[in-house]
């Protein structure tokens, strides 16, 4: 059994972030810790301690366990409060480590109400720190971002700055989140200062994980990975930390495939200049592009072997979201390689491993890649002798559930990109609906807000082009589009141009004359005689 004075040292440490020196200590005091009976004086304290050790990076995750099933329903009716307490954190803890996150939600939430009664300040940030964790992971981020600063309020009363500088951390993240990026950075500038002379890697490395996504989502690829290599070395100091180390070989993974699509772009648009100046492609142009090529695909084998590293990791600790978004990543990096069966077979486990954890973040991301697949293969097979609807059907219903599921977030961006695949979706060359791909398109951009910087905001702009290159369904805006006029002049195409106009505007407003008229800033007399002309309003309609 842990002495009194044992335990205060370690939980010291825990506040001074030693993370070293206390897990060299628990190290040493393990046979205690083993050979530790539920009901004994201070038991429970005890195995709360053990339990926030585990969470900073102390390898005794079964230990905990062992710990915590020899307290039967009929010891904890006799423990002390504080020791309950104690009980009620640890058991928090172990339902994080296997995502079960209502669980540990339910621990946590008692922890504070029992808090009130016993006037631990401390015990109290540390709940609320796991809680908006908690809160964080599920998608909840106004609710973490109180519970945030709720407990930081109470950090910075009671003198706790390094657990409020972990407090600021998560803020940081959450105002990332709502598009606050230079708070975010300045927040997380601030801990870091607090953190620096510490020890405590797993923090330290997400604050270098923190700048590598905001750079991401910046379009700052070269110095997200930098950051993103930055915290894959504090996160390789310690073997306990491989599911950190996990998630940083996703994200550099992430930064890679980015830069991968920008290569691609870059050479599309100078083909494309080429194309609509009647260029040659030179000598030195094709080894520029073989180049770039080279470089993208080089870029994508990276990142491929960066998940298969996560990904063994991930199944090796059991980690459901960790795996399912490595799956996420290895798919969409399949789409850009064109192997759409391997993106399909990594996008459905995605979903069933998001489905069986109720991960709607996970699921939703899941169903867009699947969508993304079925639209790849719809456009394959146009021309085939096999009826190819079917995809186009499966990628509007993987499309249409993952605006759903996004929905049940609070994730703008996961939103947006729910509603960029639909889009993508209801332009294609078998639903070619224009008007409801343009709602997308103008749903999308408004959860963006001013995150228009990254690839998601490319895609927005790929969705605006295809709608208006669909719109173009009347054959005189087409040829008007490529310049074509035939014998007419200016003033008639103009006129022309009214008649598609006013009609296009009064189909969209209702069949509204009025509402046309104040549209186009024309008079209604204008508007009827245009409809009339064109066989669509009655002599004599309003």
């Amino acid at each position: 059994m842990l002495s009194s004075e044992q335990l205060h040292d370690l939980r010291r440490l825990l506040q001074e972030r030693q993370i070293g020196a206390g897990i060299s200590l628990l190290k040493d005091y393990r046979p205690q810790l083993e050979a530790m009976k539920a009901g004994e004086i201070n038991t429970g304290v005890a195995v709360g301690t053990l339990a926030q050790w585990v969470d900073v990076g102390f390898e005794g995750g079964e230990l905990l366990d062992q710990l915590l099933a020899g307290f039967t329903t009929e010891k904890r009716t006799s423990l002390p409060l504080t020791d309950y307490l104690q009980l009620r954190m640890a058991e928090a803890v172990v339902a994080m480590r296997r995502e079960e996150l209502a669980q540990a939600l339910e621990h946590l939430s008692a922890v504070l109400v029992i808090e009130k009664d016993m006037g631990d300040p401390r015990i109290a940030v540390i709940a609320g720190l796991w809680k908006a964790r908690c809160l964080r992971k599920a998608g909840e981020y106004e609710q973490a971002l109180e519970v945030t600063r709720q407990s930081m309020k109470l950090a910075k009363r009671e003198g706790l700055a390094h657990l409020a500088a972990l407090l600021r951390t998560l803020e940081s993240w959450m105002l990332f989140q709502q598009g606050e990026s230079k708070e975010a950075v300045r927040i997380l500038q601030e801990a870091e200062a607090v953190l620096r002379d510490t020890d405590d890697y797993i923090t330290l490395g997400n604050i270098q994980s923190a700048y590598g996504r905001i750079a991401l989502r910046e379009g700052r690829y070269d110095h997200a990975m930098q950051y993103f290599d930055a915290s894959i070395e504090l996160f390789a100091k310690r073997s306990s930390m491989e599911g950190y180390l996990a998630r940083s070989l996703t994200n550099i993974a992430q930064a890679k495939r980015f830069l991968a699509l920008q290569l691609r772009r870059s050479i599309d648009a100078k083909r494309e200049r080429q194309r609509n100046n009647n260029q040659p492609e030179l000598p030195a142009d094709k080894k520029d592009k073989a180049g770039q090529l080279e470089r993208m695909y080089e870029l994508l084998r990276n990142a491929q072997e960066d998940l298969a590293k996560a990904d063994e990791i991930y199944r090796r600790r059991g980690n459901h979201h960790g795996t399912g978004n490595v799956d996420v990543n290895y798919a969409q990096i399949c789409v850009d390689l064109g192997d759409l069966d391997m993106a399909e077979k990594r996008a459905s486990e995605a979903f069933e491993l998001g489905a069986t954890k109720a991960d709607y973040l996970l699921m939703c991301r899941a169903r867009v890649v699947q969508a993304t697949v079925a639209n790849a293969r719809f456009e394959e097979q146009i021309g085939e002798a096999d009826d190819p609807s079917r995809f186009a059907q499966l990628a509007n219903d993987c499309a249409k559930e993952a605006v759903a599921l996004g929905e049940r977030t609070e994730s703008r961006r996961l939103v947006a990109q729910a509603y960029i695949c639909e889009g993508m979706t209801l332009v294609n060359g078998f639903f070619n609906n224009s008007e409801k791909a343009r709602a997308c398109c103008d749903q999308a951009e408004t959860y963006l807000n001013h995150d228009r910087h990254d690839a998601l905001w490319q895609e927005v702009e790929i969705l605006r082009s295809r709608i208006l290159h669909a719109g173009l369904e009347d054959p005189n805006l087409r040829a008007w589009s490529q310049g074509a006029v035939g014998d007419k002049s200016l003033q008639e195409v103009v006129a022309d141009f009214e008649e598609v106009l006013i009609r296009r505007v009064w189909e969209r407003e209702g069949r509204k004359v009025s509402r046309v008229a104040n549209k186009l800033a024309v008079s209604p007399k204008k508007v009827r005689r245009v409809l009339r002309h064109l066989g669509l309003l009655e002599m004599g309609s309003a």
